[in-house]
């Protein structure tokens, strides 16, 4: 009876396992972008795990500004584990036109998954308007990444009281 029942979980929680399919997407903040601007390719990977990691895919007439940033996540919610792996690239478009953000195929234990092409439209940008994420990275200010040490003031020293006798 005991078997019966471990033989039963078991093949529960293989179900369990299987239910939820492996998928691998390719999402972007931006579909039309003036030149100049970044856009936010993001390649994202659920219920499964990479065999040999992943490569960064040759990104033709966008210059690579940032990545690739990881980010895994693994929740367990009632039992069932979600796990999502993100790998995010900023790129900057070298001159107008419609360009394509390649589709990347990765090796995993469930088999192989691919992504589809994302066409991205780069427009000229007479007026040289600046970027939301250019103004804010410029106005940030990290002193751990400054040459110069940071300065030491003497800590403030209060004034001594008087003491007074009854």
């Amino acid at each position: 009876m005991k078997k019966q029942i471990s033989v039963i979980f078991l093949m529960l929680m293989g179900a369990m396992v299987f239910a939820q399919a492996p998928s691998f997407s390719l999402s972007t903040n931006k579909d039309t972008v003036l030149m100049g601007h970044t856009i936010k390719v993001q390649y994202v990977l659920k219920q499964a795990t990479t065999q040999n990691g992943i490569e960064t895919p040759v990104f033709d007439h966008f210059r690579l500004v940032s990545g690739p940033n990881t980010s895994t996540s693994v929740s367990y919610l009632n039992g069932d584990m979600t796990r999502v792996s993100s790998y995010t690239y900023y790129l900057k478009a070298d001159s107008p036109g419609v360009w394509s953000i390649p589709a990347m195929t990765i090796q995993t234990k469930e088999g192989e998954l691919s992504t589809e092409e994302k066409q991205i439209v780069v427009l000229p940008n007479p007026e040289g308007t600046v970027d939301e994420m250019e103004a804010e990275e410029e106005s940030i200010d990290f002193p751990f990444f400054r040459n110069t040490p940071p300065s030491k003031k003497p800590p403030k020293r209060k004034p001594k009281r008087k003491l007074y006798r009854l």
